[in-house]
């Protein structure tokens, strides 16, 4: 700086102009400065006038190295073109800047006066009640003649304070500025602006870190009464306060005037100085008089070409505008203001959007943001906060935001993603579009960016989310996923690679497997559905933290078909970090689910209201509903002054007319405004520099109409062809990629062209271009282009588009590769036009052929509702009268085979009936029937109609030739289990594993049928499924093995424990089926498997506690492979099992409760019979039972108690339920110590098979029962009793011998009871310590308080009273542990008896 004599001279001139005016106003820093340490800071002042020059000095420092080429002290130079005349017009634009801050400063205190004066004003409002403050007032503005000075920005200081920067910085800011400060008193000193010395101690940053310090304005109470006398509202007013800002904006040079006579005509004029418009003091006095009672404003002489002269200045336009209405509104097309406030209001803002007032605005701009939704985004932002400190524990959110097209749903989402990715949310957008068939793949292609921004770049947050999704998910759900996200190959190769290899997959690839695999598929495709929505879980848990949560924004949900709603109800619904049934036992999913829905087009009738009406039920699901309606008229106001580059003030007569036309829908106020410049309603002036409007024009408007008529008037100004190529890119929906394009016109030439007229429309701002897809830049605007076609053209378009797509893909009917998205994109195009009636059938086999792929590949990705559209589509294109014709015999058969499937996975049994009659009744042969017989076997079994399910699969077996004989004796039984066992003789566990595959079509059909009695049989007739078990053996030794013949041999084994009591075959046979069904790559069959070996074999040899913990895990296994109904059973013998572990009570009730309500969410209304048997059991023991009720919720009403479960039960031949309830009341009654009742109820609960669970509790219960009874009873009832409880002791010696870990207790126990019977004390005593002991040893809390508790009736009988009393307190320590609250008192009184007996 001090290098330039140019700019010395410059600065020197400014400083003593400034400096002239007015003492330099400061505090003398050099004296009394604090210390450092003390965090006591001093405020500095400066007169306006000396800011002025010093705010003008860094602005010529910035001009003077925009001149010499240089940067900034960053290295940045000006962004325009060239970089220094960007540079200097940022240099001014940053004084503009500054002065507006200071500007606003001034106003506030203009406004609110001085912090003294008002304090005086307090005083004399106190002692003047009528008002004398205010004569006072205007007695000092009387006696002040109106001079230069007083109109004169030195009359007001500013106040520095180093706290305006921050703690951090105060005391660096605070020497900065004494810096500054003193060079300004040593140039004040000096008078001297030549050389160096005068800037040696500041620079660039010191000037500007002082000028950021500014914090207010001040000026004295007398100058201020002045100023305020004539009110806030007077012309007098605002002039002066023209005047002010003139000064303060132009650095210190005052406007120059010209008179202007009184008068209705221009009189010649003259320049005229300010002190003569302000008023001579020569003649104060008598011109004052001579005018008193004129209009100030007549007094005050006209300033001529205040914005030419500010604008020459490098004052943006706005300011210039904001000066002129101030000193004479009525120069050009000015606007007077009405109040004070209206200009601290304008001021602020500019000061707030210097982006667009700063510059000249030559267009709309639709840039200014979001308006009129602060309390909107401020109820975003508190769902957020929830979500990240932990809400979504037990709890996930959801926030719907509900509005008419164009109210801003979908930008009040974008604002908020932006707002909340700068804290480290991660964000899905899914869009749901009218014209795409399959949205669940729009839903996959939106988490597949998110996965494939992560992989992008390497940062390091973002791998430790991949490296955490690894960890989370399984290798099969990875692969399972990579068909919907293909991203996940490329961030897994090495994963995918080595699940490609596994032999079991790469067999898939010859026919007999895929035809096997499409059978799987059709076994367990309503499990696929639920695999599906678990993984997608799984995702969502792995991508989620407290550290980068996860919004996901569901746009035009009004469209999203019930499959895409069944998934994001199980992501709202469902939560799979709660292992342990209602714990959360891994880190939880955090994640915020917003979706947007038209309010107008969602009724009662359609398919999202119901969705809704189930969120809003759920207790796992928190929903916060926020209405859209039109901005008011203030915020209107506001959009159309940042639109237009205009204050507020002079675009309310603009917003009354807009209002009035668009109700305030924002996407309806930008395409009237649009509108409105196409008709030259509204057009940008040259002239004046500012937008201009015809209101009368406007205003006379129709008001009539919807915002399609006014975007169909926006559209037909676009050029014809544009139009043209608009009209097929909405054929496609909302948007369309480059891909689209380049399948529509393979010619370079044609597609190059079509692209033109696309790029068209984006500078008509129709559409717009992200990466390589045109987007409509709302679906209003789509519906508008799509509506100008009549619907015969549609039709044709969408045929044509469909056409084209197909050729260019050379996609045959006949062809085995994987169908990609553009496929379904063509097809989609096919099936629309045929709906409008337009097809071609000489196409009509081909088109079928292709929907049958397409539905096919949607059901193998378990989309199975777009599966079913597809399917029916094929349908569709077939003749009516001769689709079962030879020529198209077997596409319409595999036609409706699928349409059967697809029926019965989305819950349409009326539907699926229809197709089964139609496939039976036409089909040619068995084989061709057995499909939908399967189908129909499922859906009978489904509707709990075991009967008539049990009834049709025996006689599709017989015509496979597979009898069974009707009536089955335990002979027969065993006789079967034998020629089985010597059969397998001739057969080692490694022959079997090494077996060939079941290849007999039939024989694997049969097989099949077989494994799915399992279910209806074991509640209805469960001395067939030995039969059964051993014929699956025998058909897979002889013809080959498939993965539901491990299932045969499982039955095999556990039927060996059940009817031979020969554990150790039975366990063998067990452990061979895992192995076997693990061998053949039945991965999605194991959970079932490890569910059922572990809950009826493995208990006989492994410890409880171990199959406990594998039934929880099995839990989650079956949810990965989507087989609900054994993650039910699983979760029902995990309740159970853990429950005779000694599980503590509470806890168990809330796992049996969250388990519970998991069954009925998945539908799985048999396994909750037994789930609420052992809920039952956990109320009664705790003493919940009364204080909740399960029944009304767990069964929707229809069953109010346990009674009432009986007899429908027994009423619908259920006998293993009814036997279920009265067994539990049998246990309830005996650990109630309620004996008598227990003895009545054990004969009716007594389980029928031998060697099961149900067995092993019964006994062990019934015997302690009868050794109980039998010590209070006669000799002839003791015999009785004494013998059931003989038996018991006899059953749990053979139980101990298979299982020390889990019985010996138990057996110690009995003997215990036994010898106490026999009243051989000795042994009976050594029995119950060693009971015990055992139950310590092996954790079973509530068996050793059992023993405790009999230990001490026993010790009381032989009179050790004070041994008793002390097992009666360890006894009641231990319930307490098991949380068994209902049994403490019975302890507690016995304890009462001791005492008083002593």
């Amino acid at each position: 700086l001090h290098s330039t004599r140019a700019l010395t001279s410059w600065t020197r001139a400014l400083h003593t102009s400034a400096l002239d005016k007015a003492p330099l106003q400061y505090n003398n820093f050099l004296q009394g400065r604090p210390n450092h340490n003390e965090k006591i800071m001093e405020n500095h002042s400066l007169s306006l006038d000396n800011w002025v020059a010093l705010s003008a000095t860094l602005e010529a420092l910035h001009l003077h190295k925009a001149s010499s080429g240089e940067g900034d002290e960053n290295g940045n130079r000006g962004s325009s073109d060239p970089p220094a005349h960007g540079a200097k017009v940022e240099a001014k634009l940053s004084y503009a800047e500054r002065a507006c801050k200071v500007a606003l400063l001034l106003m506030r205190r203009l406004t609110t006066g001085n912090d003294r004066d008002r304090t005086e004003e307090n005083g004399h409002h106190e002692n003047n009640l009528n008002g004398h403050h205010e004569n006072h007032l205007n007695d000092v503005a009387r006696r002040r003649s109106l001079q230069v000075d007083d109109i004169s920005i030195g009359k007001f200081s500013v106040s520095f304070s180093p706290s305006n920067q921050g703690e951090d910085n105060m005391v660096d800011t605070q020497d900065t500025i004494e810096r500054v400060l003193g060079y300004l008193n040593t140039v004040r000193s000096n008078g001297d602006l030549n050389g160096s010395s005068n800037f040696s101690t500041v620079g660039e940053a010191d000037i500007k870190c002082a000028l950021d310090s500014v914090i207010d304005v001040a000026i004295t109470a007398d100058d201020l009464a002045a100023f305020r006398t004539a009110g806030n509202h007077s012309d007098d007013m605002f002039h002066k306060l023209g005047i002010l800002f003139y000064q303060l904006f132009a650095r210190g040079e005052s406007p120059e005037l010209h008179r202007r006579e009184v008068g209705p005509e221009e009189k010649d004029t003259r320049s005229v100085s300010t002190t003569e418009v302000m008023g001579d003091p020569a003649c104060s006095g008598s011109q004052e008089e001579e005018n008193e009672g004129q209009s100030p404003r007549k007094q005050i002489r006209h300033l001529r070409g205040v914005r030419e002269s500010l604008s020459g200045k490098g004052v943006p336009v706005s300011l210039c505008r904001l000066v002129s209405d101030l000193i004479d509104p009525k120069e050009e097309d000015g606007s007077p203001f009405d109040s004070l406030d209206e200009v601290v209001e304008e001021v602020k803002q500019i000061l707030d959007r210097p982006d667009i007032f700063f510059h000249d605005v030559n267009w709309l701009d639709f840039s200014s943001g979001l308006i009129g939704r602060s309390e909107e985004m401020q109820r975003l932002h508190e769902e957020a906060a929830s979500v990240q400190m932990g809400a979504g524990e037990f709890e996930n959110r959801l926030v719907l935001l509900r509005g008419s097209p164009g109210a801003g749903k979908s930008y009040l989402a974008s604002n908020i993603q932006g707002e909340l990715s700068e804290s480290g949310w991660l964000y899905v957008h899914t869009k749901f579009d009218r014209f795409v068939r399959n949205p669940l793949l729009t839903i996959a292609s939106s988490f597949d960016e998110l996965l494939a921004s992560l992989g992008e770049g390497g940062d390091e947050e973002n791998l430790d989310i991949l490296e955490n999704l690894e960890a989370v998910m399984s290798t099969s759900a990875i692969s399972t996923l990579s068909e919907w996200l293909p991203s996940l190959r490329d961030l897994f190769p090495h994963l995918l690679r080595r699940v490609i290899s596994d032999e079991d997959l790469v067999s898939l690839a010859d026919d007999s497997q895929r035809r096997r695999r499409n059978n799987d598929m059709t076994s367990s495709s309503q499990s696929a559905q639920r695999r599906l929505h678990y993984i997608f879980r799984k995702l969502v848990s792995a991508l989620s933290s407290p550290e980068r949560p996860l919004l996901i924004f569901l746009d035009d949900l009004q469209w999203a078909d019930n499959s895409c709603l069944d998934l994001i109800s199980s992501l709202l619904m469902d939560f799979n970090h709660i292992n342990q049934f209602g714990l959360a036992d891994d880190t939880p999913q955090c994640f915020l689910v917003m979706g947007s829905y038209r309010d107008n087009e969602v009724d009662s009738t359609h398919r999202l209201s119901s969705y809704l009406e189930t969120f809003e039920r759920s207790n796992t699901l928190q929903v916060t509903n926020i209405q859209l309606d039109g901005i008011a008229k203030s915020d209107a106001n506001l959009m159309l002054s940042e639109m237009l580059g205009l204050p507020l003030r002079l675009t309310k007569s603009l917003t009354d007319a807009v209002q009035a036309r668009t109700l305030g829908n924002p996407l309806y106020i930008h395409a009237f405004m649009q509108s409105l410049v196409k008709e030259k309603l509204l057009i940008n002036s040259v002239v004046k520099k500012r937008w201009i409007w015809d209101i009368e024009a406007i205003q006379s408007i129709s008001i009539q109409g919807s915002i399609a008529e006014v975007l169909t008037r926006k559209i037909s100004y676009i050029p014809h062809d544009t139009q043209e190529a608009l009209k097929v890119m909405s054929t496609f929906g909302s948007q369309m990629s480059e891909e689209y394009v380049s399948h529509l016109y393979p010619l370079q030439e044609k597609r190059q062209e079509f692209c033109d007229r696309l790029n068209s429309a984006v500078e008509e701002s129709v559409i717009e271009k992200i990466g390589s897809k045109y987007k409509f830049v709302h679906d209003m605007v789509q519906q508008a282009v799509y509506e100008l076609m009549s619907p015969k053209e549609r039709a044709e378009c969408h045929f044509q588009n469909g056409v084209k797509m197909i050729t260019a893909l050379s996609c045959c009917a006949d062809s085995h590769s994987d169908l990609g998205l553009i496929t379904f994109v063509a097809i989609d195009q096919i099936n629309i036009a045929k709906s409008f009636g337009v097809t071609d059938s000489s196409m009509c086999t081909q088109f079928a052929k292709l929907n049958l792929k397409a539905g096919e590949s949607s059901m193998e990705r378990f989309n199975f509702m777009s599966g079913f559209s597809y399917i029916e589509h094929g349908i569709s294109f077939l003749p009516k009268e001769s689709k079962w014709n030879s020529s198209s015999y077997d596409l319409c058969r595999s036609l409706h085979e699928a349409a059967c499937l697809a029926c019965y996975v989305n819950a349409l049994p009326t539907k699926a009936n229809e197709y089964i009659s139609e496939l039976l009744e036409n089909a040619q042969c068995l084989e061709h029937k057995l499909k939908a017989y399967y189908v129909m076997v499922k859906n009978l079994t489904s509707s709990g109609d075991f009967k008539q399910a049990l009834k049709k699969t025996f006689d599709v077996l017989i015509e496979l030739g597979e009898t069974f004989p009707t009536e089955i004796t335990p002979e027969i039984i065993q006789e079967e289990l034998s020629n089985t066992k010597s059969l397998l003789n001739n057969f080692t566990k490694e022959s079997i594993l090494s077996s060939p595959k079941l290849m007999d079509e039939k024989k694997l059909w049969a097989i099949k049928f077989m494994n799915n009695l399992s279910g209806p049989l074991s509640i209805t007739n469960y001395q067939m499924g030995p039969l059964i078990a051993c014929r699956m053996v025998q058909l897979s030794s002889q013809y080959g093995y498939c993965s539901e013949s491990a299932f045969g041999f499982l039955g095999y084994g556990q039927a060996q424990i059940s009817v031979f009591e020969d554990v150790d075959e039975g366990y063998r046979w067990g452990k061979i089926a895992l192995s076997l069904l693990e061998s053949l790559g039945g991965k999605g069959y194991l959970p079932k498997m490890r569910c059922l070996f572990n809950s009826y074999v493995s208990l006989w040899k492994e410890p409880f506690h171990a199959s406990s913990n594998v039934l929880l895990h099995t839990h989650s296994e079956a949810m990965l492979v989507g087989d609900v109904e054994y993650a039910s059973v699983s979760a029902f013998f995990y309740c159970r099992q853990a429950l005779v572990c000694g599980q503590n009570l509470l806890l168990a009730e809330k796992e049996c409760k969250a388990v519970a309500s998991k069954m009925v969410q998945l539908k799985q209304i048999q396994m909750c019979y037994g789930q609420v048997n052992t809920y039952i059991f956990i109320l009664k023991m705790n003493g919940n039972y009364g204080k909740v009720n399960p029944f009304p919720e767990i069964f929707d009403g229809k069953i109010a108690n346990e009674e009432e479960l009986l007899n429908l039960a027994l009423s619908s031949g259920k006998r293993i339920n009814a036997k279920g309830i009265l067994s539990n009341r049998f246990q309830v009654a005996f650990w109630l110590g309620q004996f008598e009742e227990a003895a009545e109820l054990a004969e009716k609960a007594k389980p029928p098979p031998k060697m099961s669970f149900m067995e092993v509790y019964h006994v062990f219960c019934e015997g302690l029962t009868a050794f109980q009874l039998a010590r209070r009873s006669s000799s002839s009832s003791a015999s009785k009793l004494m013998t059931i409880g003989e038996e018991a002791v006899t059953r749990f010696r053979l139980y101990e011998k298979c299982s020390t870990w889990n019985w010996e207790n138990n057996l110690f126990l009995l003997e215990a009871e036994y010898h106490q019977c026999k009243q051989e004390e000795d042994k009976a005593a050594a029995k119950y310590r060693a009971s015990i002991k055992s139950a310590q040893e092996h954790r079973f809390v509530h068996e050793e308080a059992l023993a405790l508790e009999f230990y001490g009736d026993f010790l009381r009988t032989i009179r050790r009273v004070d041994d008793s009393k002390e097992k009666y307190a360890n006894a009641r320590l231990c319930y307490e542990k098991w949380g068994a609250h209902a049994i403490i008192p019975r302890l507690e009184e016995k304890i009462g008896r001791i005492q008083g007996t002593e």
